[in-house]
C-alpha cells in the first residue's frame, strides 16, 4: 500500500462529494481525494495527474460510470490505478459490468460507511497491483519465449524441433502450419508470443 494515498472522485453532486470525502479522513488511510463532477473535467485530471485510486460515480449526468472507466482504461498514465465504481442501491447488473469492465471494486452509495470504505480501498488497491505484478510477470515470460525462439533459429536441430511443437500446438492454424520459424519475422513471433498464457508449459532450459 502507498504510504500517501492520491486519489481522484469523479461525482456530480456536490453532498456526495462532501460526503465521501468526510468518510475518507475517518478511514484511517491518508487520503487525498481530488474532485471532479464529469468526464470532461476527469478526462483532464488523469492527463495532469497520476492517481493511485480512481472512484467513479455511475450516475452522471452526461454519459455514465462505464464510460468514465473505458476513458480511463485509454489513458496511459493511470489506466492501472485501483478503481472503484460507486452505485446506487440494488444496481447489482451495473457492478458485474464494472468488474467485468476493469475495475476491482465497487460500493453501494446507501451503504456506505467509513469501514465499508476502508474495505473497498485496500481491495481496490490490492487487486490492481496484483493485476500489474501479473502483467509484468507474463510479459517477462513473453520477452523470454521470444528470445529463446530467436536463439533456437540459430540452430538447425532445435529449428526443426521449435518448427514441430508449434505445428502440434497450432495444429488449427493452416498459415503456421505451412511456414517454417526461419522465415518468420520478428513481429510475426511477438504474435506468436503474445498468444501464450501464464499457464502454457514452454520450458526453455
Amino acid at each position: 500500500m502507498p504510504g500517501d494515498i492520491r486519489a481522484l472522485l469523479l461525482d456530480d453532486s456536490n453532498f456526495d462529494r462532501a460526503r465521501i470525502r468526510r468518510l475518507s479522513q475517518r478511514t484511517g488511510l491518508s487520503i487525498q481525494i481530488d474532485e471532479v463532477d464529469s468526464i470532461d473535467a476527469m478526462d483532464q485530471a488523469v492527463i495532469n495527474e497520476n492517481y493511485d485510486l480512481i472512484l467513479i460515480d455511475y450516475r452522471l449526468p452526461v454519459g455514465d460510470g462505464l464510460i468514465a472507466l473505458d476513458h480511463i482504461l485509454q489513458n496511459d498514465q493511470n489506466r492501472d490505478a485501483g478503481k472503484i465504481m460507486i452505485t446506487g442501491n440494488g444496481a447489482v447488473d451495473t457492478a458485474v459490468q464494472a468488474m467485468r469492465g476493469g475495475c476491482h471494486d465497487y460500493l453501494n452509495k446507501d451503504d456506505m460507511d467509513e469501514d465499508v470504505l476502508h474495505g473497498a480501498i485496500i481491495n481496490a488497491l490490492t487487486v490492481a497491483r496484483q493485476r500489474r505484478l501479473q502483467t509484468s510477470e507474463l510479459e517477462l515470460q513473453q520477452s523470454m519465449i521470444k528470445n529463446a525462439l530467436l536463439d533456437a533459429m540459430k540452430d538447425q536441430e532445435l529449428r526443426d524441433n521449435v518448427v514441430t511443437m508449434f505445428k502440434q500446438e497450432f495444429d488449427s492454424m493452416t498459415a503456421l502450419r505451412k511456414a517454417r520459424l526461419s522465415d518468420l519475422t520478428p513481429a510475426e513471433i511477438d504474435v506468436l508470443v503474445s498468444g501464450f498464457s501464464d499457464e502454457d508449459d514452454f520450458i526453455f532450459h
